[in-house]
C-alpha cells in the first residue's frame, strides 16, 4: 500500500488526527514536496505513517533521501578563518598603573603640602584645637586645661564665689 492509497480510504484530516503530523505536511509528502520540510521531520513523518498504518513506504523514503542528498550537493558550504574576538577586559596595565598613581598623590601630599596647613588639617593635633576653642586665660602654659581653671570660669559665670578649699576638695575627687 502506498501513500497514495492510504488517501484514498482516509482524509488528510482522519490521519492527521491519529499520527498528530500536519495536513499541510501530509499533502506535501504526497506531492513529493520535500523542499518545505527538513529532512529529519520527513523522514521521521514517513516512519509514523508505516507505523500507524501498518504500510510500506520505503519507496518514498528512498525518494525523500534522494532529494536531499541532491540537495545537500548543491549547497556546498565554504567555511572561512574563525573569527577571532579581541578581550575587552581590564588590562594587566590598569591593575598597576592606578596603585602606582595612588602611591605618587600620596607621597606628594605628604612631602609637598604645607606643614602648617597640614597641621591644621589633623584631628590629632588637640593642643592647638583647645587653645582655638578656650579662651587663653584657661588653659595653662603646657597646653592642658586643668579643673581649677574650667571652674573657677564656671563660677565667674553664674555669680557666685567658692574659696580655694572647696575648689581643691573637688580636685582631690
Amino acid at each position: 500500500m502506498q501513500l497514495n492509497e492510504l488517501l484514498e480510504e482516509n482524509s488528510t484530516k482522519t490521519i492527521s488526527e491519529r499520527t498528530n503530523i500536519a495536513e499541510e505536511n501530509i499533502e506535501r509528502l504526497m506531492n513529493n514536496d520535500f523542499g518545505a520540510i527538513k529532512r529529519v521531520k520527513t523522514l521521521g513523518f514517513i516512519s509514523i505513517l508505516e507505523r500507524e498504518y501498518k504500510i510500506d513506504l520505503s519507496k518514498l523514503k528512498e525518494e525523500a533521501l534522494a532529494y536531499y542528498e541532491q540537495k545537500a550537493e548543491d549547497e556546498s558550504v565554504t567555511l572561512g578563518l574563525p573569527i577571532v574576538e579581541e578581550r575587552r577586559g581590564r588590562s594587566k596595565w590598569l591593575w598597576l598603573i592606578v596603585p602606582i598613581l595612588l602611591g605618587y598623590a600620596s607621597w606628594f601630599f605628604f612631602t609637598q603640602f604645607d606643614q602648617s596647613q597640614l597641621k591644621s588639617l589633623l584631628p590629632f593635633n588637640e593642643a592647638k584645637n583647645v587653645e582655638n576653642m578656650m579662651p587663653a586665660d584657661m588653659v595653662e602654659s603646657n597646653g592642658e586645661l586643668s579643673i581649677k581653671q574650667v571652674i573657677t570660669a564656671e563660677e565667674n559665670e553664674s555669680g557666685t564665689e567658692k574659696n580655694d578649699n572647696e575648689i581643691n576638695s573637688s580636685e582631690n575627687y
